[in-house]
């Protein structure tokens, strides 16, 4: 199978969800990445009390997301001490788990274990939810596709509100471990100021713990207006930025995140991006999508209007998740996907943009396929 077989593999393993034998799930959460459940639960149903691995990677370095599906035509079962998965019964390839970073189990100064504060996403990405909090819930005006308060109530399995000082431990820790090579912080919604204060203190401690003048790696807060507050970002000593505008078409996103349009117009987020790239430089702003929600058509000319602008595109690849509104419903297939992908990674291709991959990269990105996408051009 070939890199643009493995992204079509990748793509039916997002959509359809996968399952594991308990064989094959013997050393999940010893010796290999177990879910943490740091922000979002990806997976088709809940599964409380039973570790899962984290993500998974296939023979080409494809990294894919693992979404428990006890229905899915694609199983994972362990066969001579390997790693095997079929699909549809037929043998596909040798996948692997990813191993368990060593920080894992150490303990904060505050005597937290560190994956409680902090989980490696994909195989090179440190994440942290500083505050797994979003005020739309409380008027029921959260976005269609959340489940961030279900999956906090269901798993606790992180702390809802981290210390500063321990979320610079953990970046310590992580990139001592050789395990890390950019990180990703979001936080919810709340108020911005609020926020901004929060997150220069947290990417000063960052800078303080690891001797960095500059994290590489991608700050995902709430919507920013003005450039005062964009510049205070940037001089925080993060590497990038990335807006959740979620969807592109303006009706959808007004109709599928009611409470984040009433807080900011997909004008003023647009404009928004515009001022980002001033400040960050090309390539290193993000507009994150969530694909699969919206017409193809829309999410093409989403990512063409963001490219123009000098941003990059993060589309992650929309599941059905327990917890929130849509849940039960159905992502779109996974050759609508691969073909819109396709042509999404076309439109990146002709722009020219820096590809950012110093602050994220396609090892970070379990759960969307551009990316991988972009690698069948040569773009790492």
């Amino acid at each position: 199978m070939d890199t643009a077989g493995y992204l079509r593999l990748k793509a039916e393993l997002l959509v359809e969800g996968v399952r594991a034998t308990t064989e094959a799930l013997l050393e999940v959460g010893v010796h290999y990445k177990e879910q943490n459940h740091g922000l979002f639960g990806w997976d088709f149903e809940d599964h409380s009390g039973t570790y899962l691995p984290d993500d998974f990677v296939l023979p080409d370095g494809t990294i894919v997301q693992f979404r428990q599906n006890s229905r899915s035509p694609h199983l994972v079962d362990s066969q001579d001490g390997r790693l095997v998965l079929s699909s549809n019964g037929e043998r596909a390839c040798e996948i692997r788990w990813l191993p368990r970073p060593g920080f894992y189990e150490d303990l904060t100064s505050a005597g937290h274990r560190m994956a409680t504060v902090g989980q490696i996403g994909g195989e090179d990405c440190l994440f942290f939810c500083y505050q797994n909090y979003c005020s739309h819930f409380a008027r029921g005006r959260q976005c269609l596709f959340c489940n961030l308060v279900s999956t906090s109530d269901t798993y606790d399995s992180v702390i809802k509100k981290k210390g500063v000082d321990e979320i610079g431990e953990v970046t310590r820790a992580g990139f001592d471990d050789g395990a890390v090579n950019h990180v990703l912080l979001t936080g919810g919604c709340f108020k911005r100021e609020t926020e901004m204060r929060l997150i220069e203190r947290i990417l000063s401690a960052m800078r303080d713990r690891t001797g960095r003048e500059t994290i590489p790696g991608t700050i995902l807060p709430s919507p920013a207006r003005t450039p005062d507050e964009i510049g205070a970002y940037h001089a925080s000593g993060i590497g990038a930025i990335g807006f959740s505008m979620e969807i592109w078409d303006d009706a959808l996103y007004r109709a599928i995140c009611p409470g984040k349009s009433d807080a900011m117009s997909h004008a003023e987020f647009v404009d928004s991006i515009v001022t980002a790239v001033d400040v960050f430089g090309a390539g290193n702003v993000y507009g994150v999508l969530v694909m699969g929600l919206e017409p193809r058509d829309t999410f093409l000319r989403g990512v063409r209007r963001l490219t123009e602008i000098g941003a990059n595109v993060v589309p992650f690849v929309w599941s059905p998740n327990p917890g929130s509104r849509l849940a039960g419903h159905r992502a779109p297939s996974a050759n609508w996907y691969v073909d819109t992908v396709l042509e999404a990674a076309d439109i990146v291709h002709a722009a020219g943009l820096p590809s950012g991959t110093e602050n994220h990269c396609f090892k970070c990105d379990g759960n969307s396929l551009l990316h991988d996408a972009l690698r069948l051009g040569g773009v790492e």
